[in-house]
């Protein structure tokens, strides 16, 4: 028995080829087809000799465990990082895999949904969120489809043609989202899913307010690779009363805080190790900031390794981001620190929005602290992404350089 690994760019293609593997008990990694050169030849560094390649050229050097592959059926090797070279792949198995779709399926039906979970997989199939729909899909007896998700404006909206029976789920990132509303046709297609999972990054304002004024079936999700997707929800009705948004773990999640603040997660879905570093301790500590109400519910607070150092101060871009698009005059915002000689590092600010409106932005940041202030703004059309539709921080930070 040999592992595979699946490069296809074909969204389609590799998650047939990546789904064909799993059902047949093969260790499978899911590559990045858009990896730089630098990136796959990391990936090639790490996956075993041996391994059959589908979709690239790519020679695997790596080393196996000492019962690779005979210990290691049913797993799912999906990759998380990827920048610089920093390729690492989150373990998951059949198992943590079916945690994680029995998980939101429990939380659906108790809501009053069926426990037949049909999905879509709109964004790439080498990414967590393309990969569970058709986990899901398989676990509760679904159907599932792929589609174009880049919803570009001169494009029809793609036929979908789930069965009528069932949830129907669409999972998205915000900018997926925003192209979907800003078409004619957008929300009467949209209104077709039961459930419309939205992660990926943190959701601006004003996509936000658009999802209470529309009172659209939106989750707002949290959750990572290493926890095979959402791992909690914050439910629509909350969304449209303006509540803050929180997260309700699914059923089986339980969440906690370390001492400095940071977001613990303890679930049957979480991964079982780093390739090729080793396992990950349960309960995981996430990196991110955050705070667990007595009820569990958890709200994130930002990255803390996106903390920000400028002149000996600690400055959370996440208050500052707040800041800014509360002013309303943006459509996105991210905040980074950028490297300075005098400074260390200098809060540096890429928006969405009007360059007209940089005077009025920083005079609503004066209720920050000085340090928190952007020094630098840097106006973009739209903000760059990545393949998964999160804000690519290499392109922007030459941007902002």
């Amino acid at each position: 028995m040999s592992a595979v690994a699946v490069f296809h760019a074909d969204h389609a293609e590799h998650l047939r080829e990546a789904l064909a593997a799993h059902a047949a008990g093969l260790p499978v990694f899911l590559g990045n087809p858009r990896w730089a050169e630098h990136e796959l030849a990391e990936a090639a560094r790490q996956i075993p000799r041996g391994t059959i390649i589908k979709g690239a050229t790519c020679e695997p050097r790596g080393l196996g465990t000492c019962d690779w592959p005979t210990n290691w059926r049913g797993r799912v090797l999906i990759p998380t990082g990827g920048t610089g070279g920093k390729v690492k792949f989150v373990i998951h198995s059949a198992e943590t895999l079916r945690a994680a779709a029995l998980g939101l399926r429990d939380a659906l039906v108790a809501r009053g949904l069926s426990p037949i979970l049909h999905g879509v997989t709109c964004t790439p199939p080498w990414h967590v969120s393309g990969f569970l729909p058709a986990i899901r899909a398989r676990v509760t007896g679904g159907s599932h489809v792929v589609i174009d998700g880049r919803f570009r404006e001169e494009d029809a909206l793609p036929a979908v043609g789930l069965p009528a029976d069932g949830t129907k789920i669409i999972s998205l990132v915000p900018a997926q989202l925003a192209r979907l509303l800003a078409k004619s046709a957008g929300e009467a297609w949209l209104r077709a899913f039961d459930v419309v999972l939205l992660g990926g990054s943190a959701v601006p304002a004003p996509l936000i307010a658009e999802i209470r004024a529309r009172r659209l079936p939106v989750f707002l999700t949290y959750g990572s690779t290493e926890t095979a997707a959402a791992c909690a929800l914050c439910a629509p009705e909350k969304i449209w009363a303006d509540e803050a948004v929180r997260g309700t773990p699914l059923p089986g999640v339980a969440f906690a805080t370390n001492a400095d603040g940071v977001v613990t997660i303890a679930t049957a879905a979480l991964g079982l190790g780093l390739w090729p570093d080793g396992p990950i301790g349960s309960p995981w500590l996430s990196g991110d900031r955050g705070e667990v109400a007595s009820d569990g519910s958890v709200k994130i607070s930002g990255r803390a390794d996106r903390i920000i150092i400028t002149g000996g101060e600690k400055v959370d871009p996440a208050r500052v981001e707040q800041a800014l698009l509360a002013t309303g005059l943006l459509k996105e915002a991210l905040v980074l620190g950028m490297v300075d000689a005098t400074w260390g590092e200098v809060v540096t600010a890429c928006v969405v929005g009007p360059a007209s409106a940089e005077s009025r932005l920083r005079q609503a940041c004066e209720a920050l602290e000085p340090a928190a202030r952007p020094r630098r703004y840097v106006f973009v059309p739209t903000m760059p992404t990545n393949a998964s539709g999160k804000p690519d921080r290499e392109a922007i930070a030459k941007l902002t350089a």
